[in-house]
């Protein structure tokens, strides 16, 4: 079932912002409704390019299965848009939320925002590309230190990472989305969609293989007895005695 709801669109010459309200979004109530989004922005020749504005999204759900995941990924919705993405987010970008920006092109962000992967303390993993794409952002040490610690990185921190392209006060957000997206559609739109295929091509080949790896390894994480014990210990709020590795 999908709802229309958290999903509005403004179209303007040559682009459209794509807003997702609602705290928390469900990507299998959504995602159909995306798909045809996706499908519109890649037909009609009139959009030169798209800005998500994330703004007012708090959390994206986790998926508790492998096919669940396999059937809503949002990071191969947004892989699969030929035209510039800009991402715009504002507050705690965390876990799906920050998986879902990892594939846009250009992200801006709020001063007052925060960004975290803290997924493994939930029991799970990151996924839906994150371990693909995160790594070709900020490198492999920095991503392996995002992912495995849990950490929270300001926005400030976020840019020095390369995570985020800019950063601006909050009352200037939405002014710089149209801002960069007004600079795109002045460019050949058939030149910067090149640019972009040329610039993705040999990443989006591997990201692809990767996150079929990657979703094999979550279903595996998802029946293991690790995720169990640690579930079960969470419920009796005592620490697992030990993990193993089946």
């Amino acid at each position: 079932m999908s709802d229309k709801n958290q999903i509005s669109i403004k179209k303007y010459d040559n682009y459209i912002v794509v807003s997702l309200n609602g705290n928390v979004i469900r990507p299998e109530q959504i995602y159909h409704d995306l798909v045809s989004v996706v499908d519109e922005i890649n037909t009609n020749k009139n959009i030169w390019a798209v800005g998500f504005d994330l703004r007012s999204t708090k959390q994206i759900s986790n998926m508790e299965s492998a096919e669940h995941l396999l059937n809503y990924s949002m990071t191969s919705l947004i892989l699969n848009i030929k035209k510039p993405v800009i991402g715009l987010v504002n507050g705690e970008v965390s876990n799906r939320l920050l998986e879902f920006i990892l594939p846009m092109d250009y992200r801006i962000a709020g001063t007052n925002s925060s960004f975290k992967m803290s997924q493994m303390f939930q029991e799970k993993m990151q996924f839906d590309g994150a371990t693909q794409l995160l790594p070709r952002i900020i490198g492999l040490n920095k991503s392996k230190e995002m992912m495995m610690f849990g950490g929270t990185y300001d926005s400030s921190q976020a840019y020095n990472l390369g995570l985020i392209n800019l950063v601006v006060d909050k009352t200037k957000l939405e002014s710089s989305l149209f801002t960069k997206l007004d600079l795109l559609v002045k460019q050949s739109p058939l030149a910067i969609q090149f640019t972009k295929s040329a610039i993705n091509f040999n990443s989006n080949t591997n990201t692809v293989r990767g996150m079929d790896m990657e979703n094999d390894l979550y279903s595996i994480l998802l029946s293991s007895k690790d995720r169990k014990k640690s579930i079960d210990a969470i419920k009796s709020k005592n620490k697992p005695n030990s993990f193993s590795s089946e």
